[in-house]
């Protein structure tokens, strides 16, 4: 027993000497310890941080995916249809609205590029209207197609970025963000109102503005629609007819400015016996650059103005296709296009070009004919607008505008048919949802922004190193070069005042509506 009772005290002492061992060469901060242990440690704890951070993210993706809703507003949504319901034409012109994608301003022999052949256009321009102070309601597709068919600024829309094809990357990083992705069902339309007084209605081309519902062709107003959803760079390029494919991508896009126009044509004829609206909406000259196999290689311009050539055989043949009805004298024909040139493109003697705020960006050409209603030759330098389109076109027909939203847009017909001055005391330049500029008279007013430097890869950084503000005297300096905000103070700061002025009213009612 006492052998027994002695051993004990030293197996113990044992044990600890060999806990305390142990404990020397594992423990934070002892002598011994691993490094090696320690940075496995780290990047194990690091590890379950990232998991952690993933998987934060994606519940909350899928949670704003799953409560992401179309921009709405259902009171004005029954507003719209009372009012449409209530619609009679008094007068019944044909109207033609030709829209091309990305074409500059110096792109056209009547605005005087001598590289490309569009004698078509430019006879067209001899018989009507050219304005050369005309400008797209944004500097780049989407916005600027809802500003010209609602005769709003288009963040009363809510589109003020692309929309992109449904389900892909860039679609749910904006549904993520809860940015609208089509045209919201609340706006009104120019071809719903003129389809609920009585038009036919159609569309070709590039629609752009939502690809599901409620935000499609058929269901905004038009009657037939024909063409590409998205543009021609957001693959897969399947063509529709209605709301079916019609074609599956890859699509021949070569072949799209002759299909059009046959599209067009065949419209007009089955509908010669009724008023009717004609969208033409072409694709190009937005890149990829892909003329017919007829005209390419042809063109001083090269391939652009390869393209450029085959949309001004396109203007000829429908031009023609009217002349042979016997529609001239009852069709008001505007041909325009939605935003300034990309990369390839003249924008002329302005400065700028697509995505910018300068002249460049959104001063496009202007082209309008009416026989016996505008004079033949006439060129215009008045600031207008497309959300000025609908408004002109409600008045040509009679129709009164809805009573429940603002118009930004006025009716220009008298600067078209007698050379009147602007109907704007001041028109305003949104990029996105930002106002950057604002335009009274010989003035152009730009708030401090970010400068694009002509590269893609500028475009997200831009706006991390803002210049300005800037005064610039148009009238003198058409090209945005000069700053006169310290020779003309009291103008600059009444010009900024409006931007202010604006800002605070946009946010107050940022949709327009009318209580």
């Amino acid at each position: 027993m006492l052998a027994t009772s002695e051993a004990r005290p030293q197996r113990h002492r044992a044990a600890e000497e060999s806990r305390g061992s142990a404990a020397a060469g594992s423990g934070c901060g002892r002598r011994g310890e691993s490094p090696l242990r320690i940075l496995r440690a780290l990047f194990a704890a690091l590890g379950g941080l990232v998991v952690l951070v993933v998987a934060g993210t994606a519940l909350f993706a899928a949670l704003r995916l799953a409560t992401h809703e179309p921009l709405l507003d259902r009171r004005h949504l029954d507003e719209k249809h009372r009012y449409l319901a209530s619609l009679e034409a008094r007068a019944r012109p044909n109207l033609v609205l030709i829209l091309f994608d990305d074409l500059g301003w110096g792109d056209l022999g009547a605005y005087g590029c001598r590289a490309i052949a569009t004698p078509r256009i430019d006879r067209l321009a001899a018989e009507g209207a050219r304005l050369t102070d005309y400008h797209a309601p944004a500097p780049f597709c989407t916005p600027s197609r809802a500003g010209l068919l609602t005769g709003r600024y288009p963040p009363r829309t809510g589109l003020v970025q692309v929309t992109f094809p449904h389900g892909s990357p860039l679609d749910l990083l904006m549904r993520i963000a809860h940015l609208p992705t089509g045209m919201p069902e609340d706006e009104v339309l120019l071809p719903e109102v003129l389809r609920a007084a009585g038009y036919a209605t159609a569309m070709v081309g590039k629609w752009h503005l939502g690809g599901r519902s409620p935000s499609l062709p058929g269901e905004l107003g038009f009657d037939r629609y024909f063409g590409l959803l998205f543009s021609n760079d957001m693959a897969p390029v399947p063509l529709w007819r209605d709301r079916e494919i019609a074609e599956p991508h890859p699509v021949d896009q070569s072949t799209l400015t002759e299909r059009y126009t046959d599209e067009a044509i065949a419209f007009l004829e089955e509908n010669r016996g009724r008023p009717f609206f004609l969208y033409l909406a072409h694709t190009f000259p937005h890149v990829p650059l892909l003329p017919s196999a007829v005209q390419r290689g042809d063109s001083e311009g090269g391939i652009y103005g390869d393209v450029i050539e085959d949309l001004d055989r396109s203007t000829g043949r429908l031009l023609d296709a009217l002349a042979r009805l016997g529609l001239e004298d009852d069709t008001l024909v505007i041909v325009t296009s939605d935003n300034g040139p990309w990369f390839e493109g003249s924008p002329g003697s302005v400065r700028g070009r697509k995505n910018e705020s300068f002249e460049g960006g959104t001063r496009v050409p202007f082209i309008a004919r009416w026989p016996g209603r505008i004079p033949a030759g006439g060129v215009i330098g008045e600031p207008v607008n497309g959300i000025d389109v609908l408004p002109t076109m409600l008045g040509l027909t009679g129709i009164g505008p809805p009573p429940d939203r603002v118009l930004d847009g006025r009716d220009m017909w008298p600067v078209l048919a007698e050379g009147a001055r602007s109907p704007h005391e001041a028109l305003y330049s949104y990029r996105g949802a930002r106002l950057e500029a604002v335009r009274v008279g010989r003035y152009k007013a730009h708030s401090r922004h970010g400068v694009f430097g002509g590269s893609p890869g500028d475009l997200p950084l831009a706006g991390l190193f803002p210049k300005g503000p800037w005064l610039f005297d148009l009238d003198r300096d058409p090209s945005e070069s000069y700053d006169v905000s310290e020779r003309q103070p009291e103008v600059a700061a009444r010009l900024f005042a409006l931007i202010e002025a604006r800002d605070a009213e946009m946010e107050r009612n940022p949709r327009g509506w009318r209580e």
